[in-house]
């Protein structure tokens, strides 16, 4: 199993989105660590936590912006949203449920790592270029 990295083809272009992507993919990287070596439960719930916690806000940045200039993919980039925080809470679900087993390490490289390196090189990708093209500029308070 190999763990994300921030690189530069994750980069949309716009400083507020890649600072929270870079914590995102550091956490995400941290939990699929933890359930590898087997630390202990209170260490992969904390880091579930925050991914879900800190996912609700950032996505709630992106689209209060969204909102905010009118972006015209709100509505499916909501949806890719939904998509996400569902398969978060199921894996939190699954974890309460087994533990730390190889499966849920594995869902978390395909489920999450996967699904997040495609959302911010499509989805997010595009929103970025939209506020280039447009000139404008992210807010955390939208």
């Amino acid at each position: 199993m190999s763990n994300i990295v921030w690189n530069d083809s994750l980069s949309v272009g716009v400083d507020l989105i890649d600072r929270q992507h870079k914590s995102l993919i550091e956490k995400i990287a941290h939990l699929e660590d933890a359930i590898r070596t087997g630390q202990g439960p209170a260490e992969i719930v904390r880091t579930l936590d925050f991914l879900i916690d800190y996912t609700a806000y950032h996505f709630g940045t992106e689209e209060k912006n969204m909102r905010a200039y009118d972006y015209p993919e709100l509505p499916a980039h909501i949806e890719k949203h939904k998509e996400f925080k569902k398969t978060l809470n199921d894996l939190a679900a699954d974890f309460e449920e087994e533990g730390a087993t190889q499966p849920l390490a594995d869902s978390i490289e395909t489920l999450l790592m996967n699904w997040f390196v495609k959302h911010i090189k499509d989805v997010d990708n595009r929103f970025g270029a939209f506020l280039r093209e447009n000139d404008l500029t992210m807010s955390e308070d939208a």
